[in-house]
């Protein structure tokens, strides 16, 4: 019995351990203007391309890239709608193209990628983020806050299958689970408890509800879907 208690506050110190663990990365950006951090904490999701997704919430912008799809190459990348941050999904198969599309993007714009992808890019181009699974990076833009975590596809895989967008405040946040894998949405709101939504291949929206999934799968659209963060 001893053995075993010690066990348990063995675990319970290393996780709380592991919980006062900072992000890897933090960005604070300067807002233009306080209009857009005023009322509800509301945002959308909409798609912007083949192979793109749009986050909106509350003034802070981020554009999801699949590394797979038809957008990420140097033409298409040109024409990417401006954004905050980028997030390039880990790619699988397809006609991924590296980190040359990454080059027409404006100087210093910050860009999350898998770091086993990592790569230098050339003078004058984006600022690169490497993650690896369970890593973190935080940004700040005025009064709205936006957490990105590196997601593994299992207990035991160690690559990224995927990345949590949690975006909000102490008090009230929204969970968003970005990935261009395919998945159930009851396997991820099992992975996944307090997600509340997932944006999957298709592109797919899955209504996850905090480990409660509920509806059929949902094709995004360029209308988007709005959501508003919920108290915690």
């Amino acid at each position: 019995m001893r053995a075993v208690i010690v066990v348990i506050l063995l675990a319970l110190v290393c996780r709380w351990g592991v919980a006062q663990i900072g992000p890897k990365y933090v960005i604070e950006l300067r807002g233009q203007g306080g209009a857009a951090t005023a009322g509800m904490a509301q945002g959308r999701v909409q798609l912007a391309g083949h192979g793109l997704a749009l986050v909106r919430f509350q003034g802070l912008s981020l554009l999801v890239v699949d590394a797979d799809g038809e957008a990420y190459s140097e033409d298409a990348a040109r024409a990417w709608p401006e954004a905050d941050l980028l997030l390039v999904l880990p790619a699988s198969a397809g006609h991924y193209a590296g980190f040359a599309p990454l080059q027409a993007l404006r100087n210093g714009v910050p860009v999350i990628v898998g770091e086993v992808d990592a790569a230098p890019v050339s003078a004058g181009g984006p600022q690169l983020y490497p993650m690896q699974v369970w890593n973190a990076l935080d940004l700040r833009k005025q009064n709205t806050r936006l957490r990105v975590t590196a997601m593994a596809g299992g207990a035991e895989a160690a690559a990224i299958a995927g990345y949590m967008l949690e975006m909000g405040n102490s008090r009230s946040s929204y969970r968003l689970y970005v990935s261009a894998a395919e998945a159930a949405a009851a396997e991820l709101a099992q992975r996944m408890p307090g997600a509340d939504l997932a944006l999957v291949a298709g592109p797919s929206l899955l209504q996850l509800n905090r480990g409660a999934p509920s509806g059929a799968p949902a094709a995004l659209t360029a209308a988007g879907y709005a959501f508003t963060a919920i108290k915690r």
